[in-house]
């Protein structure tokens, strides 16, 4: 029966994609089609999914006028590069402004998959009275209209109910719970979110969210209603005040070398080269570590920009003896345990960056320092010899940029006030539009410590590692994309799971095939080599072999598909190799303009956690769902979108079933059972 349920599963999943594309009229990309394409699913070395993804989420929800963008605006875009940026504000110069985003297809450098992607963060809005000298009245703007004084707010909530029950939600008796009080969560088993957007003209931002996790109280247990909360007041301007922000934010200098704000994969890289829009943007996300509280402002005169800001904030941690053990950032508070430590240590942050552009060199100063209450545990593990120890850390450090339309170096190198270097280069070389050669080398000695670093690494930190990455962006034609790299990255001392020195390589490709406007092959191959001692205390080398092989194509204008096909291979010395595969397709229907119904469904099966696979499923808004697939199993959502005038209504149903487990995880999210089933209910409105 199991075979036969498998088999058919297989034939109907080859059918969805043997289905022909019958329209060849150009489609508009949903934000879900562009997260499939731009995030790969399951990427462990990328965590730019809290910061980058709701950053470009928020631009979507709020988009700017093309004919009235700053550049910065532009640069915000993780798949242009400079040379891109600078061809389209050249057209809109030229033009006084578009009549439309489809004459974008005139810069002969960007390409289908960049000119389907505008309109996701742009729309084109042409005033007849737009002055032709716009670059004179506003310096950094692509056009310059009029402003309109409008106020524009959402406000939506997103409630989740699970329809299982976990072990930690089980009742036991006080005499029980007066032995171990850490044996049952101290909240339901509901998560929800609130979040409140509001601007004024596009120039003033504030916002609130409010989040709950599942097992959290809810307005009990010092809880004011939610348990945690994320604020800000922001504004932007063209004159000497580029930029301000009161609350929550997160700052980005440089490479990411002193203080950042993502750690971005080679993938995405390769797709603009470039480093991340320099400055603050507003912290949006559910996340409840990775930002800073306090205020920021940029200002900037002539060719001298100047960042300043200061943080102070408490957080998570676990004491010992009145030292810090570890920061904890998984803004988790279920149990008693878990509310001891919120918290209970207080950071200090400021700092500030100077860049001066002398056109084509580009040359900045940075410095951050940070100040906690209580000092770090001395480590004792070996492979942590060289972490933080203290209170106080600093980081300082000097950028550069410098190139011209076919080769272009960036470049930081920073120092630690407990000494140590860190520093990185980027150099991209384009003979031609349609062909980028890259390379980036970065340096971290052991000694290097930095709070808030986040730049490209293989490492967990951005300390004791030593390697070379080198790729090439190729755009054959219209129809044909490469994007390839190598990654070699040498650690000079012990790391997690090793004690010895060790070496780890990274090596993938991903083609792109457009044969029409609906239709998109894609086919990405990985290979990634870590190492780790063995039982002898020997250094050995994990080899992880990724496939996946993808589909998307559009039927009669009103229906998308996404199919694809996954597979897994794990090989370590002395040990059995192990395999998984994942067969998965995700379809959405437009019912009508106000109308969307989204299904995915995804067969999995593999001999362990180790091989894991991911796909993006498609999920409510302002939630980025990928889920993890292993064992034996199957997984299936649908979800319904409805619009009503200001209102926006979704709900959404997920399953997940595993064929060889009676019991799903462990300790308190253990689940005896092997199915798990969830409803979601999103309301949005926006006025």
């Amino acid at each position: 029966m199991k075979k036969l349920f498998y088999i058919n599963s297989l034939q109907i999943f080859l059918l969805f994609i043997a289905i022909p594309t019958i329209s060849s009229m150009a489609q508009t990309v949903t934000w879900d089609e562009f997260a499939d394409i731009y995030f790969p699913n399951g990427e462990e070395d990328n965590d730019d999914g809290t910061t980058l993804y709701d950053e470009l989420l928020e631009m979507h929800r709020n988009p700017i006028n093309i004919n009235t963008a700053q550049r910065t605006d532009l640069l915000r875009m993780p798949f242009l590069d400079e040379a891109q940026v600078d061809s389209i504000i050249s057209l809109v110069k030229r033009s006084h402004g578009l009549y439309s985003l489809g004459e974008l297809m005139f810069v002969r450098n960007l390409y289908h998959k960049e000119v389907t992607f505008m309109p996701l963060f742009f729309y084109c809005q042409r005033d007849e009275n737009t002055a032709r000298h716009s670059g004179n009245n506003a310096k950094d703007n692509v056009g310059f209209n009029p402003p309109v004084n409008k106020i524009l707010t959402e406000v939506s909530t997103t409630i989740d109910f699970p329809l299982y029950r976990r072990e930690g939600f089980k009742k036991h008796p006080k005499e029980v719970l007066d032995k171990n009080p850490n044996k049952q969560y101290l909240g339901d088993n509901i998560s929800t979110t609130l979040r409140y957007r509001s601007s004024y003209n596009n120039r003033i931002f504030w916002g609130l969210t409010a989040q709950k996790d599942e097992g959290e109280p809810f307005c009990s247990k010092d809880n004011v209603l939610y348990d945690s909360y994320s604020f800000y007041l922001a504004g932007k301007g063209n004159g000497t005040v580029v930029q301000w922000i009161l609350g929550d934010y997160r700052p980005h200098f440089g490479l990411g070398l002193t203080i950042g704000s993502s750690r971005p994969d080679a993938i995405n890289i390769l797709s603009a080269f470039r480093p991340r829009q320099q400055g603050f943007t507003r912290h949006t996300s559910t996340d409840e570590h990775f930002f800073m509280r306090g205020g920021a402002i940029t200002v900037r005169t002539g060719k001298l920009t100047l960042h300043t800001f200061g943080s102070w904030r408490k957080l998570d941690a676990t004491l010992l003896k009145d030292s810090i053990s570890t920061i904890i950032t998984n803004g988790y508070h279920r149990t008693p345990l878990e509310m001891s430590k919120r918290g209970n240590i207080q950071a200090l942050q400021g700092g500030m960056s100077a860049t001066l552009e002398l056109t084509p060199l580009t040359v900045g100063i940075q410095a951050t320092h940070t100040h906690y209450d209580t000092p770090f545990r001395t480590p004792t593990q070996l492979y942590r010899k060289y972490y933080f120890k203290g209170q106080d850390f600093g980081n300082y450090s000097l950028y550069y940029a410098i190139g011209g339309k076919n080769l272009r170096l960036w470049g930081e190198t920073a120092t630690s006030l407990q000494g140590g270097i860190a520093t990185q280069h980027r150099l991209q070389y384009a003979p031609s539009y349609n062909l980028r050669l890259i390379a980036l080398h970065r340096y971290y000695t052991t000694h290097y410590l930095a709070t808030s670093a986040q730049s490209y690494r293989v490492g967990a930190r951005i300390q004791n590692e030593h390697g070379i990455m080198v790729g090439a962006n190729m755009q054959f034609n219209q129809f044909w994309h490469l994007l390839t790299y190598m990654d070699y990255a040498r650690h000079p001392f012990a790391t997690y799971q090793t004690t010895h020195p060790s070496k780890a390589i990274t090596a993938a490709a991903q083609l792109e095939y457009l044969p029409s406007r609906n239709t998109v092959f894609i086919i990405r191959y990985k290979f990634r080599q870590r190492p780790q001692d063995n039982k002898q205390d020997q250094l050995d080398h994990k080899q992880q072999h990724a496939l996946k092989i993808q589909m998307r194509y559009i039927i009669w204008k009103v229906f998308a598909m996404t199919s694809a096909a996954d597979f897994t291979r794990v090989s370590q010395p002395d040990k059995a190799n192990t395999c998984g595969w994942m067969l998965s397709h995700k379809a959405t229907a437009k019912l009508s303009p106000d109308t969307r119904i989204n299904a995915a469904a995804a067969l999995f099966h593999t001999d362990s956690y180790s091989e894991a696979l991911y796909f993006n499923e498609p999920s409510l808004l302002y939630y980025s769902y990928s889920p993890s697939c292993y064992y034996h199993g199957q997984r299936a959502s649908v979800s319904l979108t409805h619009k009503t005038g200001i209102i926006r209504f979704a709900i959404k149903y997920g399953v997940t079933h595993y064929s060889n487990r009676k019991t799903i995880s462990s300790g308190l999210r253990a689940y005896n059972g092997s199915t798990l089933q969830n409803i979601t209910i999103q309301g949005i409105v926006k006025f």
